[in-house]
């Protein structure tokens, strides 16, 4: 199996769904997703954006949210967890300022592979936003960097440039 995230667009154009298989446990990656102080180590990479603020209270209702540095300047992005089953399932609302008021869905499902985890995100909502959906193609790219904290210990600070 390849190390790269796999990425497809449902049938009805409502959802981005992105795997990606990662040699580490689901309470490891689990932790990756929502805690404050190892989100700050892999979503970003210079040139990109990158996250520097990150608040979590992770419970059915409890809220999140993200900030940082992106090409056109600050990004935010916030919402607050539908479901937590901790280490398997978090689902949460998403609202990003570069898309406006748009609310839609993510969804990360962990789950037991040969190889430790295989972590898939579905990101729903855009039939009900025409035109967001080409906003997050990146998807991918953050899985990938998930992974290399979790595998190799690669962080932001020391991801090359693209």
């Amino acid at each position: 199996m390849s190390n790269a995230a796999t990425v497809h667009i449902s049938s009805d154009q409502d959802a981005i769904i992105s795997e990606i298989e990662i040699a580490a446990p689901a309470e490891r990656v689990f932790q990756a997703l929502v805690d404050p102080d190892q989100v700050l180590l892999w979503w970003g990479q210079a040139g990109v954006y990158q996250c520097t603020e990150f608040q979590a209270d992770v419970r059915p209702g409890g809220t999140w949210r993200g900030a940082g540095i992106g090409p056109s300047g600050r990004f935010e992005v916030a919402g607050q967890y539908l479901e937590v089953s901790r280490p398997r399932l978090l689902v949460h609302t998403w609202i990003a300022s570069w898309t406006g008021d748009a609310e839609t869905t993510v969804r990360w499902e962990l789950a037991p592979s040969a190889k430790g985890t295989m972590l898939r995100l579905q990101h729903s909502g855009f039939v009900a936003h025409p035109g967001i959906g080409e906003s997050y193609r990146g998807w991918p790219r953050m899985l990938g960097w998930i992974q290399a904290l979790l595998e190799k210990g690669e962080t932001v600070q020391e991801r090359k440039a693209s």
